[in-house]
């Protein structure tokens, strides 16, 4: 008796442990934080802030990245060269309305800290930032999956 007990007890165990996993489905990922490396540029998306627009449809937000110049010459990076990509598969460029958009030059060994702005529809909490700097020569394309819970 001791014996079948356990059995539905293990059974009952793995049926609910098994319809917890499906109803929650797998986890979205989350790359702040992550360094990611392209054109002798290790970029870090540190901190994503998603704020209140002018307009009721549309939220700003606010990505915080770190671009360190790994290369031996001076290279550059700005707001400008990363591409917003909400899910419902349009990109958005940066929020040139906004004027503490990062950018400079970098030199050598050095690393550069600012924020991007991008205006992004309402509601949206999952989105991929795109790595691709808008240049004649060819450059490496690197992205980040992210998903907020802020706002």
């Amino acid at each position: 008796m001791k014996k079948k007990r356990s059995w539905i007890t293990l059974a009952v165990l793995s049926l609910v442990l098994a319809v917890t996993v499906i109803g929650c489905g797998t986890p979205k990922a989350n790359d702040v934080g992550k360094t990611r490396t392209a054109n002798n540029l290790e970029i870090t998306v540190q901190e994503i802030e998603l704020k209140d627009a002018n307009q009721n449809d549309k939220q700003i937000a606010k990505i915080e990245f770190s671009v360190k110049n790994v290369g031996k010459e001076e290279s550059g990076a700005g707001a400008g060269d990363f591409i917003i990509e909400t899910r419902d598969g349009k990109k958005h460029q940066v929020y040139g309305m906004n004027e503490n958009n990062f950018g400079d030059a970098i030199a050598a060994g050095k690393t550069l800290t600012g924020a991007g702005y991008y205006e992004i529809p309402a509601n949206q909490k999952s989105f991929t930032i795109h790595y691709e700097p808008n240049t004649d020569v060819p450059m490496e394309a690197i992205t980040w999956e992210i998903t907020t819970t802020s706002k």
